[in-house]
């Protein structure tokens, strides 16, 4: 998305807990306009999409080409990593919440689906002992 969200929930974070939690901030790979303005120190607009991705994201709320100034400099500033999912990664975080009873959208569910990503690959540091907390921003449609 255009970071509100992500930018309200770290700052919120790092008021709370301080410089302790790391905050991994998730956009589908179709829509990196976070990623792609943090890595040039400016709002950019999103590249276009890899080869063979759709050209825009199915995670609808999330795709969005062009970040918000003030959730850019929010997130510059709170968030220790950011990180782009594929659309099948986010349509199977959707099915695993639902899997718990948690009904949402990919969109909803980026947050688990970075999650699960990380784990998978061994990102963040991530280890048994972690302690982690998603957000899931948005119910069943």
């Amino acid at each position: 998305g255009v970071g509100g969200l992500a930018a309200s929930a770290a700052a919120y974070v790092r008021k709370v807990w301080g410089d302790v939690p790391r905050i991994v901030v998730v956009e589908p790979e179709v829509a990196p306009a976070l990623i792609g303005s943090i890595a040039m120190g400016a709002v950019q607009a999103a590249q276009a999409p890899p080869a063979g991705s759709a050209p825009a994201s199915a995670m609808g709320r999330l795709d969005c080409k062009e970040p918000s100034l003030i959730a850019l400099k929010g997130l510059a500033r709170d968030a220790n990593d950011f990180m782009t999912i594929t659309e099948a990664e986010g349509a199977d975080a959707a099915l695993a919440v639902a899997g718990v009873g948690l009904g949402s959208t990919p969109s909803g569910a980026a947050g688990i689906a970075g999650l699960l990503v990380a784990a998978r690959d061994g990102g963040f540091g991530l280890t048994e002992a972690s302690r982690v907390l998603v957000v899931l921003s948005e119910g069943p449609e």
